[in-house]
């Protein structure tokens, strides 16, 4: 009994394709996805828009997080805690409503950068400013 040898079946340049739909007869064989085209990607669809969907309402979720604007109050307040050397988890605990997070990125994106400018280097660039 002699083996059966398996090969891959003639695939032509691809400019030599027969337009789409077309085919060869017979072509591909039963069972075997077209090569030409990129494979099958089954699409699920939970809903009937791809929009986002809106955030819930605040009332609906616990509200922990303070959402209004930092008061000069929670910054002095930082500025003095943090000046101790408290963490920022501990300074949080002072701040109802604020967490240790949005603490500390008040901290180093505001309070921190805005104390580096001191009077002097205020009055600094407005000298070179006005040359």
């Amino acid at each position: 009994m002699q083996a059966v040898q398996y090969h891959q079946p003639y695939m032509p340049h691809p400019q030599h394709y027969p337009p789409p739909g077309a085919g060869f007869p017979g072509y591909p064989p039963n069972g075997m996805s077209d090569p030409r085209f990129p494979p099958h990607i089954p699409v699920t669809h939970t809903g009937t828009s791809n929009k986002r969907h809106a955030p819930p309402h605040p009332a609906a979720s616990p509200a922990k997080k303070k959402q209004s604007k930092w008061t000069s109050d929670e910054d002095a307040s930082i500025i003095e805690l943090r000046g101790n050397g408290m963490k920022w988890e501990d300074i949080s605990k002072h701040l109802p409503g604020r967490s240790a997070i949005s603490c500390r990125l008040r901290f180093q994106n505001y309070l921190e950068r805005r104390s580096e400018w001191d009077e002097e280097k205020k009055n600094k660039l407005a000298r070179l400013y006005e040359r």
